[in-house]
Order: C-alpha cells, then sequence, then structure tokens
C-alpha cells in the first residue's frame, strides 16, 4: 500500500532501523546518545516482562535509559560496587537516597561539616517530614555516643566541605552496621580515584557528578553506588520522583569520566603544592588540606587514600576578613571565583556566601568558617603559573 507523504516523513527510519541496527554485525566505537522519550512494544507480554520482571529492555525514559545505564557502570566499575545511578544533580541524588532510607520518627547522626544544602536539608528539611539529625563531629565524638534505637542512618563526607576533614570509615561503618544503620558517604571531594568508601564499609556512595566526575563545567548532575540491593530500591524512588539526568547530560558525564584518572592526578599535585605554598606564606592564616604534614587529618588520609594522592581541594584562611578576599579575587590573573569546582581550571569559591550561605553566622562559626576564608579547586594549569598568580595577588593585599 502506497503511503501518503506525511506518513513516511513519520515513520521511515525509525523504529524498523533500530531493529535492524540491533542484528548488525559492528557497533558503535562510541556509544550513542538515545532521546527516545518511550519504545515500541510488539504485543503487550515485552512491557510486563520488563516492567514486572526485570527482562532487558526500555519502556519508558524515567524508568531506565541506555545512556543512563552505561553511565551507571562506568561509575560503579570505578568504585568497585555492585551498581549504579545517575540523578539529576548531587542534591537529587542526596535527597532521594535518604527519603528512600528513613521514615517518620527515624534518626541520623551526620557530620555538621558537609556541603550546606546538605546540611541545610538534614537539620531542617527533614523535620517536615518527621526525621532528626544529630551532628556531631566526627574526628572528636564517637558516633557510637549518639546512636540511638531508631538511628538508621550514619552520614558524612571522605574529604569534608570545606574544612578537608577526614573520618575513619571503617569506624563509621561498623558502628552504624552494629546498631542496625547505614553508612552513606558522600566521595565527591575525593573521587573513587583518592578513595574507595565501599572498600571500608559505606553502603552507598554519593555524588555531585556536577563536579570532578563531569569535569567541564558543563554539566550537572549526581550519582549514587552500592550493592545491587540497595541500588534496585533505590531505582523505583529514582522512577517515582523523576530525578533522572538527561540523555544527553549522561553521555557527557561518560565521557569525562574517560578522562578522570589523569584529570584527578594532576589536580591533586596542584593541590598538594599550592597548599604546601599557602602554609608557607605570612599573609596565610591557616591552610585545611589532608596531604600537609600539620593536617590531624593526614594519618587518617594516608590509611584511607592508599598513596593516591589528596586530592585538589584546599581551604585557606587568610587575616582579615570579606574586603581582603574581594582584593585577592580582583588580583588574581588566572585564577576565577566561580561557585563550584573541579572544572580543568583552578577556581576559588567563597564558603559563607557560596556553599554555605544558606547557613546562620552561629552555624559558620560551629563548623569553623570564617569571613576570611576561601575554598580552592586546583586545575589543570602549570603548577609554576598556579603559584605565580597567587604570589603576586597577595603582594597586593
Amino acid at each position: 500500500m502506497e503511503k501518503g507523504d506525511a506518513t513516511k516523513y513519520v515513520h521511515t527510519g525509525n523504529g524498523e532501523l533500530c531493529y535492524e541496527l540491533n542484528k548488525a554485525l559492528t557497533v558503535p566505537e562510541t556509544f550513542p546518545i538515545y532521546l527516545s522519550s518511550a519504545y515500541i512494544f510488539d504485543s503487550i507480554d515485552p512491557i510486563d516482562k520488563i516492567c514486572d520482571e526485570g527482562a532487558p529492555g526500555y519502556a519508558y525514559f524515567r524508568l531506565g535509559n541506555p545512556n543512563a545505564d552505561a553511565t551507571s557502570q562506568i561509575l560503579a566499575a570505578g568504585d568497585g560496587a555492585e551498581k549504579g545511578l545517575v540523578f539529576s544533580s548531587g542534591m537529587a541524588a542526596i535527597t532521594t537516597s535518604i527519603l528512600a532510607t528513613v521514615k517518620p520518627g527515624d534518626h541520623i547522626v551526620a557530620s555538621p561539616i558537609i556541603y550546606g544544602e546538605a546540611f541545610y536539608y538534614l537539620k531542617y528539611e527533614l523535620k517536615r517530614w518527621g526525621v532528626e539529625t544529630t551532628f556531631i563531629d566526627f574526628n572528636t565524638q564517637d558516633v557510637a555516643d549518639y546512636i540511638r534505637p531508631n538511628t538508621k542512618l550514619v552520614y558524612g563526607e571522605t574529604i569534608a566541605n570545606p574544612l578537608m576533614s577526614v573520618p575513619d570509615i571503617q569506624h563509621l561503618a561498623d558502628v552504624a552496621h552494629a546498631n542496625g544503620a547505614k553508612l552513606f558517604i558522600d566521595n565527591t571531594f575525593a573521587t573513587s580515584i583518592i578513595a574507595k568508601p565501599i572498600k571500608y564499609g559505606a553502603d552507598l556512595v554519593i555524588y555531585s557528578a556536577t563536579k570532578y566526575l563531569g569535569g567541564h563545567d558543563d554539566l550537572v548532575g549526581g550519582a549514587v553506588v552500592g550493592s545491587e540491593e540497595i541500588i534496585k530500591s533505590l531505582s523505583f524512588y529514582l522512577g517515582l520522583y523523576g530525578a533522572n539526568l538527561g540523555a544527553t547530560e549522561s553521555w557527557l558525564l561518560a565521557r569525562s569520566l574517560r578522562t578522570l584518572p589523569l584529570r584527578v592526578k594532576k589536580m591533586a599535585e596542584n593541590g598538594l603544592a599550592l597548599a604546601k605554598f599557602f602554609e608557607s606564606h605570612p599573609k596565610v592564616e591557616k591552610v585545611y588540606y589532608p596531604g600537609l604534614e600539620s593536617s590531624p587529618s593526614k594519618a587518617l588520609a594516608d590509611k584511607q587514600f592508599e598513596g593516591n594522592g589528596y586530592g585538589g581541594m584546599l581551604c585557606v584562611n587568610f587575616k582579615g576578613g570579606q574586603k581582603e578576599i574581594d582584593k585577592l579575587i580582583s588580583n588574581l590573573q588566572l585564577v576565577r571565583f566561580v561557585p563550584t569546582l573541579a572544572g580543568v581550571g583552578t577556581t576559588l569559591t567563597y564558603p559563607p556566601r557560596a556553599s554555605h550561605r544558606d547557613l546562620s553566622p552561629d552555624e559558620l562559626a560551629a563548623i569553623g568558617i570564617t569571613m576570611g576564608q576561601i575554598r580552592l579547586s586546583s586545575g589543570l594549569e602549570d603548577t609554576d603559573d598556579l603559584l605565580n598568580d597567587f604570589d603576586q595577588a597577595l603582594a597586593k593585599m
């Protein structure tokens, strides 16, 4: 039967071509982008098998996408985990994972030295859901002393934002598991190149994929990796809440992950060089970096990072306040003030007015954030160029 022009333009080169491609003798060298929001079924039986029995295949984008699955496989392999999931943002990964784990009446123990919006979510937003969070310093207080019968979750970061302290992940895991709780660790600052929290007992490892994993300041995303059991549970809530990462963003993230080891190693080299430079500078009050001999976290970092470096993030306290930081920002020629981290270029941010601006003055002071503080993300530049840029800028402060 001869088809009209409109029908030809709608149906040619679509589903039928896909069926042919699946029978081809070759596959693309680079994984393609699957923008389709839905899939074709020849009958009702296949959709039942996919949705109810877990048969291979896809039905609707919110319930699964080839690009998201491919990227999740890369992430899980890198962390030594069984499975992974990708989300529309780091906060989507955090909030969905926590909501899937706790219920009204439950209790969480968390470090207060974490990403500012994660702190706000745990302290204030979860109260509306009937969940209470107790904040303790994992480096000076023992989590075992704060566990309750209704504690379901312990939450922290591998390298804490922004003061770069390192918790004893194995101890946190042992205490959590002995009391029927789970341990979630945000590994954004370290990445799996520096540390693998799964190895030390973490049940779930969380990432803002916008940062090192994406690494080029051109995507927003989040990710988690863990056991097949926990990821299966979270995948239901990912679909329910609709926090999916787009196909294009998933593809971009997979592209970026191919070079993650190279980028992180160079950034860690620059991070250590910058930390040593600042520690010896007379206009600097304090440097927070786990690779410095002066860091109280050095021993734990050596144990858990296993010689992989100490990451590219550091925090620096200067003499003076916001006006002095403004002078520094104005005088820098290579380094820019950007409210994110882990792109290819070295950047700085101002925690009191950026990553932790939702915290009150008392909350900032309680975790050591001052008005004369910057958080620095080292990039891929030549080390000497970075040192020279900060040297000339500090000379004008």
